[in-house]
């Protein structure tokens, strides 16, 4: 798994940093819920870490735009998803081939496993300045909008509400 798990992060570091820095962001927040809630915080550390790894798959163009995308391109990017669960399966790592492929997924049925790396995912990317198209909010209004979603159990909400102010500090005024 090791080998497969390093193949994986050197192409993604050469692929695009953004995506890097995005996934082990998710990878340290997915860890530190199943912490509170008292799970594997390994399992979930690499969960984090190849959540996104069909996007290995989409061109950096895509990856990189600033500007609204196209439904052409909403299609393309949609499918990473896909393309990463099949990935993972390929190399062996089919314990985390169903969270890639359901971590964009909207709805409150969604297993545990993939609700702790959503939240994670969703997170990181309201609050991270990377996201060139949408200016990021504070931890706490990220928190409020995960509340306001109604589709995460609110443990694994409250997981990651507890450490928050310390994961983002607040900008003082």
């Amino acid at each position: 798994m090791q080998k497969a798990l390093n193949l994986l992060l050197q192409n993604m570091s050469e692929k695009n940093a953004t995506l890097l820095t995005h996934s082990l962001n998710v990878a340290k927040l997915s860890a530190i819920i199943a912490k509170n809630l008292g799970m594997d915080e390994e399992f979930y550390y690499t969960a984090g870490l190849v959540h996104d790894v069909g996007k290995l798959l989409v061109p950096n163009a895509l990856l990189d735009k600033s500007i609204a995308i196209s439904k052409e391109e909403q299609e393309i990017l949609r499918n990473h998803s896909y393309w990463g669960a099949e990935l993972l399966k390929m190399l062996g790592l089919n314990e985390f081939s169903v969270i890639a492929l359901l971590h964009h997924q909207d709805t409150s049925d969604l297993p545990l496993p993939v609700q702790i790396v959503a939240v994670a995912d969703k997170f990181e990317a309201m609050t991270s300045l990377w996201r060139q198209y949408k200016k990021p909010v504070s931890p706490k209004e990220a928190i409020d909008e995960l509340r306001n979603m109604g589709i995460f159990q609110p443990t694994v909400i409250e997981a990651l509400a507890i450490v928050q102010t310390e994961l983002i500090p607040e900008k003082k005024s």
